[in-house]
């Protein structure tokens, strides 16, 4: 089985390839000023094409869907279902606190994952190791202030994900944070995650495939508080 894994949901966007459950290829994403539209399809092309594959010849296509950047998202997103509805392949996607739960060291049970999502919060999301391979989220990605995540954090928790890095000063004395080079999620854990996935028969339809926003674009909200004769100049979302 081949299993293409495409992560987009923050600034070091990446893709991997997996055959069965060994990766063959992976490449990074310019971080240039988040040009993951401008990137993504041409670094695709490129593994594959060093792999001797087509399009076409892979099974699976798994797609990190959030949260994450807003326009990151989308890009991936769009990507993923548009080559799985031209070659037929099977989509899936992937909850992307839970890739970087994947990549946590064999020894840690339990993982307190944070992206940023501005304005001082977090989206959060704990998981627990079921077995070697598999981890179970205990509860649903929430958003909630760093203060108020700090206060509920469970003492066996190591805590990893995006926004450990921009609230490190804050949290590293009262947390067990987990090693740097597991703090991005990595499309190679996407595509193990999806090829699980597709496997137990939970693949996602191509028409109605959404990234998981959790809150609203700074857009979004800016049109709801101009609708309702607030201000408008806030800024929000990413």
């Amino acid at each position: 089985m081949w299993t293409v894994g495409i992560e987009t949901s923050c600034r070091h966007g990446s893709v991997a390839l997996l055959h069965d459950e060994e990766p063959v290829a992976g490449r990074s994403l310019s971080q240039e000023g988040r040009r993951h539209a401008r990137t993504l399809v041409d670094e695709l092309q490129q593994m594959l094409a060093e792999a001797g594959l087509a399009p076409q010849d892979c099974d699976v296509i798994a797609v990190s869907r959030g949260p994450g950047s807003f326009t990151g998202l989308r890009v991936g997103i769009v990507c993923a279902k548009t080559w799985a509805f031209a070659t037929g392949c099977r989509l899936v996607g992937v909850d992307t606190l839970q890739a970087v739960a994947e990549g946590m060291p064999g020894d840690v049970r339990q993982v307190d994952v944070i992206a940023d999502a501005q304005r001082g919060d977090v989206y959060v999301g704990r998981y627990r190791r079921e077995d070697a391979a598999t981890w179970r989220r205990q509860a649903e990605v929430r958003i909630v202030s760093v203060e108020e995540w700090l206060s509920e954090a469970s003492d066996e928790s190591v805590v990893s994900g995006p926004a450990v890095g921009t609230f490190r000063d804050r949290i590293a004395t009262q947390t067990n944070l987990a090693p740097e080079t597991t703090w991005i999620p990595k499309a190679v854990d996407v595509a193990r995650i999806g090829r699980r996935q597709a496997e137990a028969g939970e693949t996602s339809d191509a028409w109605s495939l959404e990234p998981l926003y959790l809150r609203k674009s700074a857009a979004e909200e800016k049109a709801v508080r101009l609708a309702d004769g607030g201000p408008g100049e806030r800024n929000a979302g990413t």
